[in-house]
C-alpha cells in the first residue's frame, strides 16, 4: 500500500504544479489602507496528503501574502492561512493563522487558531513503551496562541507569548492505560500560559533557506493562577544552520529540543515523531517530559523548480536529564523526499518525505514548506 500513497502525492505534486502556475499573478481584489494592494498574491488549493497520524486527508486551504504599507523588506511577507481538513481516521482539522510584520518588519504578530476533533492514539510514557500497548482515544481541541516579537539590532528579536487550549477527551479505551486514571490529563485538560521568546534570525527565506541560521529560545508558565487545571514550565531550544555548498545545495542542521517540569497533562508533554522534528515516527508513539532530536538534511536542485532532499536524524524522549534513559539509546531514522516550489520567484514549496526509521516503521508525509 505505501506505493500507491506514494504514487498518489506524487501526481498531487504534478497537479499543485499546473494550478500554482495559474495563480502565480497579482491579485489586487484586496484593498485596504494598511495593505499594499499591488503586492498581494493568493494562493487556493485543495488539500490531499497522507500521514501516519492521520491516513488520508482532504480538504482545501488559503493563503493571502501580502506587504504592510510601511513594509521595507524585500523578502519578508505577512501571510494568513486557513484551511479545512478531514481524514480517513474522522478526524476534522479547522486552522487560521495570521503572521503580519508591522512598522517597516520592526514587529511581527505570529498567530494559530485551531479546532480539532481528533482521534488518536496512545502508546503510554517514556522512551521504552511497547507496541502492544496501543489504544485508541478521541479528543476535542480548541486552541488559540499567538507570540508578538519586537525586533532589536543585528536581527535579534524578542517578544511575548500567549497559549490556551481546551482539551476534550470524549472517548477512551476501556481497561486501557488512560482508563486506569493514572495518567493525568485523561479526562482532560485546560492550559493557559504566558512566557517569552527571543531569537536571532539570519535566514534569507523563513520557508526555505538558502543561507544563514536561526537560533532561539522560548518558555511558556502555564498555571492555575492563569485558569489552567495545570501548572508547568516548558522550554524549547532550536538551533537551525544552512550552509551553501554549491548554488542552491544546501546543508540544513538542527538541534531541536523541548524541556517540561511540574504538573504535567499528556497532552503537554513533549512528542516524538510527525512531519517536522522527527520523521519516520508516528508522532507520539513516544512521549515523556523532555525530548531532543539532531537532524541533518541536504536539498539539492533537480529540474526547473524541483528539488530533491535526502535527511537523516537521531533522538529520543525521557523524564530525567542526568540519567541515561535519556540518552542510552537513540532513535533515529532516514529519509528522502521531492520539493515543488509553486512560485518563480518565491521559496515556497510542497513536499513529500518518506521516512523509514531504526524500528523498522515508515512515515510518509505532504505538507507545505520545509520540515526546518
Amino acid at each position: 500500500m505505501n506505493r500507491y500513497y506514494v504514487l498518489i502525492c506524487f501526481l498531487l505534486l504534478i497537479g499543485v504544479q499546473l494550478f500554482g502556475q495559474d495563480q502565480d499573478v497579482q491579485n489586487q481584489a484586496v484593498s485596504s489602507d494598511t495593505i499594499k494592494t499591488q503586492n498581494i498574491n493568493t494562493l487556493l488549493v485543495p488539500i490531499v496528503f497522507y500521514s501516519p497520524e492521520t491516513n488520508f486527508a482532504f480538504g482545501g486551504g488559503g493563503q493571502m501574502f501580502f506587504k504592510t504599507k510601511k513594509s521595507s523588506s524585500t523578502y519578508l511577507n505577512s501571510s494568513i492561512l486557513a484551511s479545512a481538513i478531514y481524514t480517513l481516521n474522522k478526524q476534522l482539522i479547522l486552522e487560521f493563522q495570521p503572521q503580519i510584520y508591522f512598522n517597516n518588519e520592526n514587529y511581527f504578530l505570529d498567530s494559530k487558531f485551531r479546532y480539532k476533533v481528533f482521534p488518536n492514539l496512545f502508546y503510554g510514557i517514556g522512551p521504552n513503551t511497547k507496541e502492544s500497548n496501543m489504544e485508541e482515544y478521541n479528543q476535542t481541541e480548541i486552541s488559540v496562541s499567538a507570540s508578538f516579537l519586537k525586533s532589536l539590532d543585528n536581527n535579534v528579536n524578542f517578544g511575548f507569548v500567549f497559549s490556551f487550549a481546551d482539551y476534550n477527551v470524549t472517548d477512551i479505551q476501556d481497561s486501557g492505560i488512560l482508563a486506569s486514571g493514572t495518567v493525568k490529563g485523561y479526562d482532560g485538560a485546560r492550559l493557559v500560559g504566558l512566557g517569552f521568546v527571543f531569537n536571532f534570525d539570519l535566514r534569507d527565506n523563513k520557508f526555505s533557506p538558502l543561507d544563514g541560521g536561526f537560533y532561539q529560545f522560548e518558555t511558556n508558565f502555564t498555571s492555575r493562577v492563569l485558569g489552567s487545571t495545570h501548572s508547568f514550565n516548558t522550554y524549547h531550544l532550536d538551533l537551525r544552520r544552512y550552509f551553501k555548498l554549491f548554488p542552491k545545495h544546501i546543508l540544513a542542521a538542527q538541534v531541536y529540543s523541548r524541556f517540561t517540569f511540574g504538573d504535567i497533562p499528556f497532552q503537554a508533554l513533549s512528542y516524538y515523531g510527525g512531519s517536522d522534528v522527527a520523521r519516520g515516527f508516528f508522532k507520539g508513539r513516544y512521549m515523556d517530559e523532555h525530548m531532543y532530536v539532531v537532524q541533518l538534511e541536504y536539498r539539492m536542485p533537480v529540474f526547473k523548480r524541483w528539488e530533491l532532499a535526502v535527511f537523516g536524524l537521531t533522538g529520543n524522549v525521557g523524564n530525567d536529564m542526568p540519567n541515561e534513559k535519556l540518552f542510552d539509546s537513540f532513535k533515529s531514522s532516514f529519509g528522502f523526499g521531492p520539493r515543488y516550489f509553486i512560485y518563480k520567484n518565491k521559496r515556497t514549496c510542497l513536499r513529500l518525505d518518506i521516512g523509514i526509521n531504526n524500528e523498522g516503521g515508515t512515515g510518509i508525509y505532504f505538507g507545505v514548506n520545509e520540515a526546518f
